[in-house]
């Protein structure tokens, strides 16, 4: 059963953030993390135009997860 609180959450993480909310939200400059886009080291975007792609936030979440995972 779907309750108003876990769907909150299930929809705040397929939220789709633009490359500039997801450097913003992973704390780097977007110059940056277009570096990291290129170089394979976050999750692939969903083509949401023509030249236009984002993130969802629940994988950019996961992958700042697994980071501090990793570096414990």
């Amino acid at each position: 059963m779907v309750t108003l609180p876990n769907l909150s959450l299930d929809l705040e993480k397929s939220r789709i953030l633009n490359t500039a909310q997801t450097a913003e939200f992973i704390g780097v400059s977007v110059p940056h993390f277009r570096r990291l886009y290129r170089t394979g080291k976050v999750p692939k975007p969903i083509k949401i135009g023509e030249r236009k792609y984002g993130w969802r936030a629940g994988d950019i979440v996961e992958l700042l997860a697994s980071r501090v995972r990793e570096a414990i």
